[in-house]
């Protein structure tokens, strides 16, 4: 009903400094889409993959090729929305070269994954840029921060006593009451059979 969001990936208003008011079906209309395994995704797994874990590839190069697949295809969406003229305008106005503009945040990227002096220090580089192209999907951005405790420095809760972080989520009520042999969890610290961490690892 409402394209207040930004015009990626929900399809909403593309933000031209032009001060335009939000209403039903402005920018694209809601014709954007829901990110739920972007070729960018396989990238920065593989990525964290072969840090972590020592299996195939060049964590390095993933990264990079990750960071460029997400801007192509946040891209490709925009100027293939109702809204690309007015990217071209803005983009034409304000002298952006956008391909300029990938170029130097790639590299920027990579300087800070080669200054990086530690596996630690490089996962939290290749999980930022993963957190960022998943924008859109709470889900697995929820599962990269409960398996990794990455990216750092993520903004406090607003409660000043949150509790502990959720692990995992209690089962449903119908699902508990209605199997005998169903026993619901003791609270939301349970961890899932693949989350190997320590408890309270993320506080």
């Amino acid at each position: 009903m409402r394209t207040a969001w930004g015009l990626y990936p929900a399809g909403g208003l593309y933000d031209d400094d032009a001060g335009r008011g939000v209403s039903l079906g402005a920018g694209a209309g809601g014709a954007g889409i829901h990110p739920i395994l972007m070729r960018s995704f396989i990238d920065f797994m593989l990525a964290e993959s072969a840090l972590t874990l020592g299996t195939t590839g060049d964590a390095r190069a993933l990264l990079k090729s990750g960071v460029e697949k997400s801007m192509a295809d946040v891209r490709s969406l925009a100027l293939g929305s109702t809204e690309a003229a007015k990217i071209n305008t803005f983009e034409t106005s304000k002298g952006i070269n956008w391909a300029s503009e990938v170029e130097q945040y790639v590299n920027k990227v990579l300087q800070d994954y080669d200054a990086a002096t530690t596996d630690d220090a490089r996962l939290n580089v290749i999980v930022t840029e993963y957190w960022l192209a998943l924008h859109g999907n709470g889900i697995e951005s929820y599962n990269l921060y409960r398996r990794t405790g990455k990216p750092e420095g993520q903004q406090p809760a607003l409660d000043p006593n949150p509790g502990s972080f959720v692990r995992s989520y209690y089962y449903p009520t119908g699902f508990v009451s209605r199997n005998s042999n169903a026993k619901q969890k003791s609270d939301v610290t349970v961890q899932v059979f693949w989350d190997n961490n320590p408890a309270n690892f993320i506080k």
